[in-house]
């Protein structure tokens, strides 16, 4: 299992290094395709071989329930986002927003994207765990600026700054751990590792680690995109290419949501502050899903009304996690991965639209069911299934979110349900908006990319899936992770 980590970490730091050297702009798309692809395919090999063998710790990697959860979503999403980066980089291309040297050092910052945020997951210390965070926003930022126009350089720079302070108090909140740590006596163990800290944490001060627990929720939920920490995203995802937009969304959001699920699992070991970091999820959770609410209703610009839907979908996997019942963190883990598929498809759909109409302005895309049948199909499906409509997966992982906040309060409950409503009223009126109405009298109907109807397709075929079944060995997977998170060690 050591030499399949390391070799999912050693392609995309040895493919993004190559594709430097390719100069055709069309052979760099498909090199990193072949390197997205062998990626993935060691990445579910993992998954594969720890089902069959169980946990694994060598060195400072370590493979749970948990992260290899994450780790298929990274797996998923970094091939999608590969596939559909070729049509997207060659338009961009033609219409001369790009240069073809800019081709070769996107598909550099790609592939060093997945890399880091691989590492954050594979890390065994929390220490080592914050790093990787730190390394995936420094790559994301150069990914976020790619076109080094005025907008996108705004976007990276707040992206950033924002980030920074927020992984600054991660930091501070770790460093108050490790001292825990010292403090109880157990230093001739590994300091931050998780297996010292889930056999141990419970005897740490509970004054201390709750202190330790309110800058790390903090810190990494500025990273995940929670309210009020969240202003950040709508201005980076709706500035980054497409395709990295759904990176950002579907995969960055979710390696950060690991990154508190991973630090709430030392948190629970100890009833008094794990109840604190719960309520303080809660409110976070709430607070996210009740702002995203009027800029979904009021938006103009298509790709922050999805931006603003990934703040809402956040904050009900945070209600999840803060509630700290087996529903409610096995319904927010299965989320995550629901919404990582439809929300990152969402993003490319939108970035196709956006390509073709040549605006981001809502109210100047209109009439594509009438010129793109198919596409429009796709339009709908994905906004239905992100929406948590049925026959989709995002239904039951909602649902079941939403039944355990009933069980534990029917007043959560009931204002999580009228603020959903509200989200979904938003997200269906502008998409009718996109359907209907009379195209513009220079647009030609469109063929898709093959590219394009494989990417998208996959997601949705994927969420109609777990809609209807979760696999046997997913819904394991799944029951072994919220024992972690829910504090019961390894």
């Amino acid at each position: 299992m050591f030499e399949l980590i390391l070799t999912a970490l050693a392609i995309p730091f040895v493919c993004g290094l190559a594709v430097l050297a390719i100069r055709r702009p069309a052979a760099a798309a498909w090199f990193n395709l072949c390197g997205s692809l062998l990626t993935s395919a060691t990445l579910f090999w993992i998954v594969r071989r720890f089902v069959a063998q169980g946990p694994f710790h060598q060195g400072g990697f370590m493979l749970d329930a948990l992260n290899v959860l994450f780790l298929l979503i990274v797996a998923v999403l970094s091939l999608t986002a590969a596939l559909y980066s070729i049509p997207y980089m060659a338009h961009e291309l033609r219409d001369g927003h790009l240069t073809e040297k800019m081709i070769p050092r996107y598909f550099f910052l790609f592939q060093f994207f997945v890399l880091t945020m691989i590492l954050t997951l594979v890390m065994e210390n929390l220490g080592l765990l914050w790093v990787a965070v730190e390394a995936t926003t420094l790559v994301s930022a150069l990914l976020v600026a790619f076109s080094l126009n005025r907008s996108s350089l705004e976007a990276a720079w707040k992206y950033v700054m924002v980030c920074s302070v927020g992984i600054a108090m991660a930091l501070l909140g770790t460093i108050l751990l490790y001292y825990a740590q010292v403090q109880a006596g157990y230093t001739d163990v590994q300091p931050l590792g998780w297996f010292a800290l889930s056999e141990n944490a419970f005897l740490f001060n509970p004054a201390l680690v709750k202190l330790s627990a309110m800058f790390i929720l903090i810190g990494y939920g500025t990273k995940a995109g929670l309210a009020p920490m969240h202003t950040w995203l709508p201005d980076a995802h709706s500035q980054a290419p497409t395709p990295v937009s759904g990176l950002l969304s579907g995969a960055l959001l979710s390696v950060a949501m690991y990154a508190i699920a991973r630090n709430l699992a030392v948190f629970n070991l100890l009833p008094t502050v794990g109840q604190v970091a719960g309520q303080l999820l809660v409110g976070f959770g709430l607070l996210s899903i009740g702002i995203a609410v009027p800029f979904l209703l009021l938006q103009h610009d298509i790709k922050r009304l999805l931006a603003y839907s990934s703040v809402e979908n956040i904050g009900l996997i945070a209600l999840g996690f803060g509630l700290g019942s087996p529903l409610g963190l096995y319904g927010a883990l299965l989320h995550l991965i629901n919404n990582a598929i439809g929300k990152s498809a969402l993003f490319y759909v939108s970035g196709e639209l956006v390509q073709q109409y040549r605006t981001k302005q809502i109210l100047r895309i209109r009439g594509v069911i009438r010129v793109m049948p198919v596409f429009g199909g796709m339009l709908l499906a994905l906004v239905l299934a992100v929406s948590g409509l049925p026959p989709f997966g995002t239904f039951l992982s909602k649902l079941t979110i939403i039944q355990a906040m009933f069980h534990d309060g029917w007043w959560q409950g009931l204002l999580a349900l009228l603020l959903l409503a509200a989200v979904f009223a938003g997200m269906i009126y502008y998409t009718l908006k996109l359907l209907f109405g009379e195209p513009p009298a220079n647009l030609k109907p469109l063929r898709l990319s093959p590219a394009v109807t494989v990417a998208v397709g996959l997601s949705l075929l994927l969420l109609v899936s777990t809609g209807f079944y979760v696999p046997v060995w997913l819904d394991a997977l799944l029951r072994a992770a919220v024992v972690i998170v829910g504090g019961g060690g390894r």
